[in-house]
């Protein structure tokens, strides 16, 4: 029998009873009147595990601040006062003939997250894993290699439910008046099927929440599926329970939870009306009758002093629950029966059954650790980032899919008949078979005293080649047994056939602690190229062809900008502390590091003939230096002051001898790299000049892109309008399709991107608008294949890749 990648045969011995003593030195069993002994909780690891409350007036805010005292209702007639350039556009408002569709979405959104990733074992047989990410719902059949997007919201999403019946996801997003919309999930066979879409077009249903409510904090289908339970946010930051008839649309009961937050909903898989409420010190049975109320037995565990974050409910009919300490409760008839103190170092973000009594818990400590029937931690797996475990899911819908309470579930699925007509029966593929042999298996009791922790990374100085030529083994595909989602936006499947586990995607790694993604750059040359900088240190690079992350290295500093030079072979990363470095292509080799600012590096740009590398910096300055070769000279020899603010985004012309660039507080200033003093400079030269790239917000090319914008949604047929000033703009990029074409690319601070036709100089331009991030859109950039747009999301993490196609 083939090892589960949790698990290492150490030798023919038993040493069951070595590594259970060496647990419970770590692990203490207390009972209920022990439990006034354990140390206070951390505000800060609460603080970290609270949903975050974002909405669009705060990212104005933000915005603002970014952009100094600038108002977001920018002045736009100062943009009369950027002259046209002496060479002759002619006008074309139109809408330009090339759209957008997204084709792939790197990266899992883990901050603040439960409860988003499924993979429903009763699922489609193409096995779809299902989560969100900013404001798209994704279904990725990563057996076939394709990714299929739910795109109704406006807001960016916080919570998801699947229904019993495995054909129906539910999602809910933030914002004043929140929505939850429901839809079905598609059918998929082979690659090559032509009866699907990439967009589910139409929800089935859409519930708008009261206004008096921001955000949905987590919802759950009853276990009949008949109802939709939601933990909903007040304005008063009170938690309110809401019970929807959903197919009718109608609230059946609405019920204060408690004064304090929410975390989780967990729903009973043995009843058709109980579920589990856990928060800030409090856990709550509760029951659904003709309203919502607390079981009558929890009331006497309300003296509890800890904060639950997650669990739920084993094959026994035990709830287990996860706490902020590191601690793991189980409760017998709603009355708590055992304590485990100190099984994580630090919040237990998951609990997640397995089919027979074992589960797993995963902690922010980065371990998986994994119980067995006495409920008795037996082993455990590390990742080596010790990123976050935040989501585990087994297949199983909280047993649901497993047969527990069968009967209940043949009544659900009944009474679905009609609703899913484009369903036929079909037999799932996957199988958990393996976790059951193992679980039987003797081979439990023969495990190393020691944490069996495979490297994840396998890195040589720290550099991860992650690329695979070898196609994706649909049987290991069948084989899954577990997928797990980390903080990081990574997320992995373990399987029955590989011993180490298999990553699937991968973005940045983004925090409520100001870690962003900022830097983007395509390669020059190579079309399925690109590469990405963040503030989680990572210099990460990307093939599009293979929709995969290929190669990482960790710089252990935070990174801002990146950019190749004209010929591919070095880049140039800018960071956090006024550095920046230049790295061969393959990351493993440092060429040259320089120190001459004290401050973030906002910018980098190679001139067209590679011998010049100019650098912004937020000490108001754009260095110039002098690349003498490849090897790594860089001379400074020109620094280009007088912006008042920091300069954000730089411009060379095409003949590496001036340069344009923006500063934060709206300024558009013209270089020259002439030096020369018997030589005069024209003053209007810069209107003679063809510029190599666009990178430039405010520029006469671009002053059509500001002003009232309308984002219409074309699942739910909803136009949102926002106001686009150079305060909420953040990036664009342009590319020369042919002589008669050119596109603009524009990212904004809501989170849309915008296709104009090149040059959009005039406020009649029409334009087609996107919607995806779950924040402000960071950086734009376009293929060298002329039909590939990547976009980063700086708060979200999310690295999106765009097909660029012809409108019918």
């Amino acid at each position: 029998m083939n090892c589960c990648c949790l698990f290492k045969k150490k030798s023919k011995k038993n040493i069951s009873t070595e590594y259970l003593d060496s647990v419970n030195s770590r692990v203490n069993v207390l009972s209920t009147s022990e439990l006034n002994c354990s140390k206070d909780e951390n505000p800060t690891d609460i603080q970290k595990e609270i949903p975050a409350i974002i909405d669009i007036a705060s990212i104005n805010e933000r915005a603002t601040k970014q952009k100094w005292n600038v108002s977001s209702k920018f002045d736009l007639l100062c943009l009369d006062r950027i002259l046209s350039p002496l060479k002759e556009y002619s006008l074309n408002v139109e809408l330009p003939p090339k759209t957008l569709s997204i084709e792939n979405v790197y990266g899992y959104q883990g901050i603040y997250a439960r409860k988003n990733l499924y993979y429903p074992m009763d699922s489609p047989s193409a096995q779809p894993i299902i989560y969100f990410s900013g404001k798209l719902g994704i279904l990725s059949y990563f057996s076939l290699k394709i990714q299929v997007f739910y795109t109704g919201h406006n807001r960016p999403i916080t919570c998801m439910a699947i229904h019993p019946d495995s054909k129906i996801c539910a999602t809910g997003e933030y914002g004043s008046g929140p929505s939850i919309h429901i839809w079905n999930i598609p059918y998929i066979e082979r690659a090559d099927s032509r009866d699907y879409e990439t967009n589910i077009v139409k929800p089935l249903f859409i519930l708008n929440l009261d206004k008096r409510f921001i955000q949905t904090v987590c919802i759950s289908f009853s276990r009949c599926g008949n109802w939709l339970i939601v933990i909903a946010l007040n304005q008063s930051y009170i938690s309110e329970i809401l019970c929807y008839d959903w197919k009718k649309g109608k609230e059946v009961s609405c019920q204060l939870c408690h004064d304090d937050k929410v975390f989780n909903l967990i729903v009973n898989p043995f009843s058709r009306r109980e579920f589990v409420t856990l928060g800030v010190k409090h856990i709550r049975f509760w029951s659904i009758d003709n309203l919502i109320h607390p079981v009558d037995n929890s009331e006497k565990n309300q003296n509890l002093t800890v904060s639950h974050i997650s669990g739920a409910y084993l094959k026994s009919k035990t709830f287990a629950s996860g706490t902020i300490k590191g601690d793991v409760y189980f409760w017998k008839n709603c009355l708590l029966s055992v304590v485990c103190n100190n099984v994580h170092k630090g919040p237990v973000t998951v609990v997640s059954p397995l089919p027979n009594n074992n589960f797993l818990t995963g902690g922010r400590d980065g371990r998986i650790v994994y119980w067995n029937e006495q409920h008795q931690p037996i082993n455990e797996y590390t990742f080596d980032n010790n990123s976050c475990i935040r989501s585990i899911d087994a297949g199983g819908l909280e047993g649901i899919l497993w047969g527990w309470g069968d009967g209940i579930g043949r009544r659900a699925s009944r009474s679905f008949k009609g609703l899913n007509g484009g369903f036929k029966n079909r037999a799932s593929v996957c199988s958990n078979s393996f976790l059951q042999e193992l679980t039987r298996s003797n081979s439990l009791l023969t495990v190393s005293s020691n944490t069996y922790s495979v490297n994840v990374n396998n890195i040589s100085n720290n550099l991860e080649i992650l690329s695979n030529d070898e196609p994706v083994d649909e049987q290991k595909m069948a084989d899954i047994s577990y997928i797990v989602g980390c903080e990081d936006s990574s997320m992995y499947i373990f399987s029955q056939t590989d011993k180490e586990p298999i990553r699937l995607t991968e973005g940045s790694y983004c925090s409520s602690d100001g870690y962003e993604l900022w830097g983007l750059d395509t390669h020059p040359l190579n079309s399925n190229i690109f590469i990405t900088a963040g503030d989680d240190g990572f210099i990460k690079v990307y093939n599009l062809e293979k929709k995969e992350l290929i190669r990482k290295k960790n710089y252990g500093i935070r990174l801002r900008s990146i950019c190749y030079n004209p010929s591919g072979i070095n880049i140039a990363v800018g960071t956090n502390d006024g550095s920046f470095f230049i790295v061969n292509e393959n990351l493993d080799i440092i060429i040259s590091a320089i120190i001459d600012r004290r401050a973030t590096i906002y910018d980098l740009a190679y001139s067209p003939n590679g011998k010049y590398l100019a650098v912004a910096s937020h000490d108001n300055y754009i260095d110039i230096y002098e690349v003498e070769s490849d090897l790594g000279y860089y001379q400074r020899f020109m620094s280009c002051r007088g912006h008042s603010s920091y300069v954000t985004h730089i411009d060379w012309d095409i003949n590496s001898s001036m340069i344009r660039s923006n500063s934060a507080n709206n300024e558009l200033f013209y270089w020259s790299l002439i030096t020369d003093a018997t030589k005069a400079i024209d003053p209007t030269s810069y209107r003679k000049v063809d510029w190599h790239s666009s990178k430039c917000i405010l520029q006469w090319e671009t002053k059509g892109i500001f002003g009232p914008k309308i984002v219409k949604n074309t699942t739910t047929q909803e136009e949102i309008e926002h106001f686009l000033s150079p305060c909420t703009v953040y990036c664009c990029d342009r590319i020369k399709i042919n002589n008669d074409l050119q596109l603009l690319a524009v990212g904004d601070a809501f989170g849309n991107i915008y296709i104009y036709r090149f040059p959009a100089f005039s406020s009649d331009m029409k334009y087609q608008a996107f919607h995806a991030h779950g924040g402000p859109v960071a950086n734009v950039k376009f293929a060298v294949n002329l039909k590939t747009l990547i976009s980063v999301g700086a708060t979200d993490g999310l690295v999106i890749q765009w097909n660029l196609e012809n409108i019918d």
